[in-house]
């Protein structure tokens, strides 16, 4: 997991930063408990794009096991809610007990998601297994009569701070999006970085050497895509093309570097240097493999799924720069949306 200490801001104060696309979650309950799924669904959506177990989740012609393994993989949270719909008789005694079937879901998106991100819903009845003893439950009462909203407000509340919690950092996953923002800054960002604080050498514009040429300022932006086609050569291509970029070397003492750049080189000299991480490229082959695709063109899972790579590589590449370059994050170096090369320097 790579994270980093932080100062709380304003901007802290929000379930989701406004620069972050919305996680998504999942929730699932029995039938006996969608109305508290729903009721929880009406407290979190405002800042979680949220799913029910019976709003086409479970998909035709495939097992309920392989839809579920399926949504362990889609989604970034998970709520089970725990109600009591069975008896239970334990050592000579009866409980009030949730669904088999939901207890088992809980675990496979525990295994999958992490204790971190795999949330319990519990109304206080139910009896639940000693497994779960050191993992934090989120129980309610469900009035006799009365909003139900209302009483799974306390235990919403819970499990909002601890997705808060969670938002702040970049998970180790099946997908591969943090792997590639540590070697991305490990092998690129941190290596230019310091170059370029060091005022190296431009040494090829367009392709031609410019040996002689100095910098005086420049500002550095890794423009993070909003969506993974971005990345693709032949649309990358063409954004350079139309945005009239420039592509620049500049010489550090382990290679070159390309960038594309704005830059006016008869005045101050300064550069405004423009970085895609075409990294990204092996989260799409990589989703495109889970998802074994029957035919062309992108479909609603593989839109979720990218919109997630794109937010934990951001989140990852974050703290990497908070931790290394704190006094220039947002300054001479940022992270933006394609939007920034809309407009000339």
């Amino acid at each position: 997991m790579v994270g980093v200490d932080r100062d709380m801001t304003e901007e802290d104060e929000r379930l989701i930063p406004t620069n972050i696309e919305r996680p998504t979650m999942f929730i699932g309950s029995s039938a006996e408990g969608l109305v508290v799924a729903r009721a929880v669904k009406a407290h979190l959506e405002s800042d979680i794009e949220v799913d029910i177990w019976d709003e086409g989740v479970f998909q035709l012609n495939q097992s309920s096991l392989d839809s579920l393994l399926h949504a362990a993989s889609l989604y970034d949270f998970a709520v089970l809610v725990l109600t009591p719909d069975d008896l239970l008789k334990s050592r000579g005694k009866r409980y009030k007990a949730a669904r088999d079937n939901v207890v088992f879901e809980h675990g496979l998106f525990l295994g999958r998601l992490g204790p971190r991100r795999a949330f319990i819903m519990c109304e206080e009845s139910v009896k639940v297994l000693s497994d779960f003893a050191g993992i934090t439950i989120s129980r309610f009462t469900k009035p006799v009569k009365g909003n139900l909203r209302d009483a799974v407000a306390n235990a919403c509340d819970q499990i909002r701070k601890s997705i808060k919690e969670s938002l702040h950092y970049a998970e180790l996953g099946f997908y591969p999006s943090t792997v590639l923002a540590i070697g991305y800054f490990e092998n690129f960002i941190s290596k230019i970085f310091t170059s370029l604080l060091q005022k190296s050498y431009v040494v090829k514009v367009n392709g031609k050497e410019q040996t002689n040429l100095q910098f005086q300022s420049f500002t550095f932006t890794i423009v993070i895509p909003d969506s993974l086609g971005f990345v693709e050569k032949a649309n990358l291509e063409l954004t350079v093309k139309i945005k009239e970029l420039q592509q620049i070397v500049v010489h550090s003492i382990t290679r070159d570097f390309p960038f594309y750049v704005r830059a006016d080189f008869r005045g101050e000299k300064e550069l405004h240097l423009y970085d895609v991480p075409t990294t990204l490229l092996s989260s799409r082959k990589a989703i495109e493999l889970l998802l074994s695709k029957p035919f062309i063109g992108q479909s609603w899972d593989q839109e979720k799924l990218e919109r997630r790579e794109i937010r934990n590589f951001r989140l990852a590449l974050e703290s990497l720069l908070k931790k290394n370059f704190p006094d220039h994050l947002g300054t001479t170096i940022r992270l933006e949306g394609p939007e920034c090369m809309n407009s000339k320097a």
